[in-house]
């Protein structure tokens, strides 16, 4: 979508329920207008797939006439710094603003609070590394000059490494290890803390299996892709303080746990840790010493 008119055309046709986002997007549109240096403006997320409500934020990407890296930086931080400048004219309450650089990629991030509720989560980059089409499928381009250079190919927003997913399932078993430890020791608390961690793995291996886009985001993407397709006994894993009852979500835990990884490795193919896997399952069965 090239230009401003069809950006606004969009920003228009969204329904009266997300007023404050339209306001918000059109605001963000006239700052890319204004920005000589701007090349781009994307939103994505809830809003991208047309799935937003009242309480959405706005997940958006601007994209700079910018060197990649370090070469592109002080662009990128110039036009972040104007973009602030303006946020502060739109009934800001606070925001918080942050720095990311690795290799080639660098990200300045805006994150602000305005008084209609409506959240911004905003990403200033050089346009080389704007994320677009399967790298990026809920994104949608509002705006884009025509001083563009051709999409850098990016990987697909679907594509899992074998080794991210033995990755996930390795952590997950050395968190409910963890947690067998911290209820040894009579520390609810922290065990609590490595269960939640141990779930957090579960999803994102359960989200590769259902080959859903981002599946390292594990929970928000399962519910996106399919909210009725959860894994079996998931329900069992969660716990309050009480010992017995973490007790018995670590056992259900490493059940779900061996099933979410299996189906994961079938759909990314990998060597999973099998070896961890039966220790952790003798040791939460108290068939194991420590």
């Amino acid at each position: 979508m090239a230009g401003i008119a069809g950006g606004r055309d969009w920003i228009s046709a969204l329904p009266p329920r997300l007023d404050g986002q339209r306001s918000a997007l059109a605001g963000l549109l006239d700052f890319c207008e204004s920005a000589p240096t701007v090349t781009s403006l994307s939103v994505g997320c809830s809003l991208g797939r047309g799935a937003a409500d009242e309480l959405s934020d706005v997940d958006a990407a601007i994209g700079v006439g910018a060197e990649r890296g370090a070469g592109g930086a002080e662009r990128v931080r110039e036009v972040e710094e104007s973009l602030v400048e303006r946020l502060s004219g739109w009934g800001l309450i606070d925001l918080l603003r942050d720095e990311s650089s690795t290799g080639e990629l660098f990200i300045r991030r805006v994150f602000a609070q305005l008084t209609d509720g409506v959240q911004l989560d905003l990403a200033v980059i050089a346009e080389a590394e704007v994320r677009r089409g399967d790298a990026a499928p809920d994104f949608v381009s509002l705006y884009r000059t025509g001083d563009v250079g051709d999409d850098t190919a990016m990987p697909s927003a679907y594509d899992v490494a074998g080794d991210r997913v033995r990755t996930w399932a390795f952590l997950g078993w050395r968190a409910l290890l963890d947690a067998d430890k911290y209820l040894r020791r009579e520390s609810p608390w922290e065990a609590h803390q490595r269960l939640e961690e141990a779930r957090r793995h579960i999803w994102a291996l359960w989200a590769a299996a259902q080959g859903t886009s981002y599946p390292w985001h594990g929970l928000s993407q399962v519910l996106d892709h399919d909210p009725s397709s959860l894994p079996v006994g998931i329900g069992a894993t969660v716990a309050g303080l009480d010992l017995a009852e973490l007790r018995a979500a670590l056992i259900a835990s490493a059940s779900v746990l061996d099933e979410v990884s299996a189906a994961a490795a079938r759909r990314c193919p990998t060597s999973l840790p099998t070896g961890l896997a039966q220790f952790t399952r003798g040791v939460l069965a108290g068939s194991r010493r420590r």
